[in-house]
């Protein structure tokens, strides 16, 4: 096993453990994995095991066809989607899946999410909302994978959230915005509804950082 490997095992209990102190997953639900570099594996979080205690050799190594290669334990039952974007997407090379609650919520009651902040602006433009389908399955992978081509994130309708990034820090932090819009977006609707923020002002915000 490489140094980056266990470098990049060691970032995925990091990223879990962040997540699970936040209240964006449960103790045995939501998943992160990311592409090794220079070979058609990921490394990928385990199934069942209690995400805020996981430790690096709980990670498991799979092929993009979901074979696993190394590891003691079977690999996240939503393995499917994370290789179907590996597969698409070039430029990902992290994806995470957690059970946001305020954006999931949102999503629920036909809250589509706006431009509220600076960083939803920039990052967050526009979030598909995939309807359910069932967790684990190929047809899922295919749909998520379809739904995030061009997007940041998406979220599935009655289960959470997935982002991608070039890596697991730029994953993570549109996991972070998005709920911290959501939050924001639901304490607004009881006064009366967000303001956001003006598509002139967007459009000057896209020029500014070559988006």
């Amino acid at each position: 096993m490489s140094f980056d490997e266990t470098r990049i095992k060691e970032d995925l209990v990091r990223c879990m453990k962040t997540l699970h102190g936040r209240g964006l997953i449960t103790g045995i639900g939501g998943n992160a994995s990311v592409r090794l570099e220079g070979a058609d594996e990921v490394l990928i979080t385990p199934s069942a095991l209690y995400k805020g205690e996981l430790k690096p050799e709980d990670m498991v190594k799979i092929d993009l066809e979901g074979n696993v290669k190394e590891g003691l334990f079977k690999p996240s039952i939503e393995w499917p989607f994370h290789t179907s974007i590996y597969r698409k997407r070039l430029d990902v090379n992290a994806v995470i899946h957690t059970h946001s609650p305020m954006t999931t919520g949102l999503a629920l009651a036909g809250k589509k999410i706006e431009p509220i902040t600076l960083e939803s602006a920039i990052m967050l433009s526009d979030v598909p909302i995939l309807e359910f389908r069932y967790p684990g399955t190929e047809e899922l992978g295919e749909i998520v994978a379809d739904g995030i081509m061009g997007h940041r994130a998406v979220i599935l309708m009655n289960h959470g959230v997935v982002a991608v990034g070039f890596d697991l820090i730029e994953a993570l932090t549109t996991v972070e915005v998005l709920e911290e819009v959501s939050t924001m977006t639901f304490v607004a609707s009881h006064f009366g509804g967000a303001r956001l923020i003006p598509s002139d002002q967007i459009e000057l915000i896209k020029k500014l950082y070559k988006i």
